[in-house]
């Protein structure tokens, strides 16, 4: 899956969450929970969520690693190749 692949992904499973959050609307350089105004439990859900579509397990102790969507989808592109 290409980059922008993922952040299809990234933002359909973000509409699961926040649907009143439309993809232009967010920085995808800034905090993410900020952006997106989702509290933890919205951050755990929406990991949980990406690593069931993807095959890839996020476990908690990588998510200081997603602290925006192109981290997050560095992260994601790593964890593919790997």
């Amino acid at each position: 899956m290409n980059r922008s692949e993922l952040q299809q992904l990234i933002f359909q499973e973000i509409a699961n969450i926040a649907p009143e959050i439309e993809p232009d609307m967010v920085d995808v350089d800034e905090d993410l929970r900020e952006e997106l105004d989702i509290d933890s439990m919205d951050f755990m859900i929406l990991t949980v969520a990406l690593g069931k579509r993807l095959g890839t397990p996020i476990p908690d102790t990588d998510h200081h690693l997603l602290n925006s969507i192109n981290n997050l989808l560095s992260y994601l592109e790593s964890k593919q190749q790997a």
